[in-house]
């Protein structure tokens, strides 16, 4: 009996001094997990990621419930590029009870952007949807999900989460509305559905009645299928529609009339385009390019001198004076011209257009900019 007593008390000494290291070291392993953390937090602010992930690291080691650094050591891979190791961490992550609803929030963010770095646009779609689900359809979230709907190319639910975002923020923006629904098109002629196309192509017309690309890809899809006369009467509605862009018909104007035989109505057509818009350089100096090619040298000097007096610093009148000049045996100005272009060389080309968002730069007009992906910004 008196044994057992002894047993007893022994135990009891054993749990109470196990009991007290416990609660002595317990303590410290969180302060350490949190100071480690604090560090991290620290050296990422400091842009110093290696030892960020370090600390970070650390932090997880003493407190494995520590999801914002288990968040954060994702997206540090992801940033470094190693995406297929971010998705990992991240996915891991979704399956974790008991996270705060930030907790989900930051947690679907990371994962959209390491699918979206991937190329893995479909499955951050999905993970989008989520977001929108748990942030109960807030405006942000949307905005996140139609960016993705944009760069998987799912143009017609694009085209309604758009609609939804407007009606909401009481905005109307249908020229936007037009280039997505030409974007539609362009997908469904690269299928093999040319006709289908087409009428997204209309559609988009409808939309926005001078949608430039609408009018554009509309007649190069009937110029495809050799039906001439219907893609020169889309680029006469185009210039119609917008002749300060009338230049971007030009070349598939040239184009079409040489494969019906009618290069020579390209005169009448640009000569009835400079008396609705006589000031409209590109005009003049495509007018003076044909004046050139049927012989008509003369005039088409005059129409470039036109032009540098209304527009000194136009490259693109003293090209055509550098090259149409020694014809009339006056090389000097043309040399002079041509050094002018050449001093020029270094600053912006005259045909270059420029992103009015992030800067950048193209030798076409881009409706949609590949760099920052925003709508509508390209400026000549």
């Amino acid at each position: 009996m008196i044994t057992l007593i002894y047993i007893g008390f022994a135990v009891l000494v054993i749990i109470s001094i196990a009991g007290f290291i416990y609660f002595i070291w317990r303590p410290k392993r969180k302060r350490d997990a949190s100071l480690e953390y604090m560090t991290a937090l620290n050296y990422l602010i400091s842009g110093d990621k290696d030892s960020a992930l370090k600390k970070l690291r650390g932090a997880v080691i003493r407190d494995t419930n520590n999801v914002d650094a288990y968040i954060k050591i994702g997206d540090i891979f992801r940033e470094q590029g190693d995406h297929s190791r971010a998705i990992k961490i991240h996915r891991g992550l979704t399956v974790r009870r008991n996270l705060t609803l930030r907790q989900k929030i930051d947690l679907f963010k990371s994962l959209i952007k390491d699918y979206e770095l991937s190329q893995k646009f479909d499955r951050a779609v999905k993970v989008a949807d989520d977001l929108v689900e748990l942030t109960r359809n807030e405006i942000w979230a949307q905005e996140i999900r139609l960016r993705l709907y944009e760069n998987a190319g799912r143009w017609e639910e694009a085209i309604v989460a758009k609609k939804t975002l407007q009606k909401v923020k009481g905005e109307k923006d249908n020229c936007v509305l037009a280039l997505y629904k030409v974007e539609a098109g362009n997908k469904l002629i690269e299928d093999g559905e040319e006709k289908n196309g087409r009428i997204k192509f209309r559609h988009a017309i409808k939309q926005d009645k001078k949608c430039p690309p609408a009018y554009l890809n509309l007649s190069d899809s009937y110029f495809r299928e050799k039906r001439y006369k219907e893609a020169l009467a889309e680029l006469k509605k185009f210039m119609k529609a917008q002749p300060d862009l009338a230049y971007l018909a030009f070349d598939r104007i040239k184009d079409i009339l040489f494969h019906i035989g009618s290069f020579g109505e390209i005169e009448t057509i640009f000569n009835s385009l400079l008396e609705k818009n006589s000031e409209n350089e590109p005009i003049k100096l495509a007018l003076a390019d044909v004046y050139e090619r049927k012989g008509k040298i003369e005039k088409a000097i005059n129409l470039c001198y036109e032009t540098l007096d209304k527009n000194p610093k136009s490259q693109n009148a003293r090209f055509y004076l550098a090259k149409f000049l020694p014809r009339i045996n006056k090389k000097d100005e043309a040399l002079k011209f041509a050094l002018d272009l050449i001093r020029d060389s270094c600053n912006k080309r005259e045909n270059d257009f420029t992103c009015q968002k992030c800067g950048y730069r193209s030798n076409v007009p881009l409706w949609r900019c590949p760099d920052c992906y925003e709508w509508n910004t390209f400026i000549n």
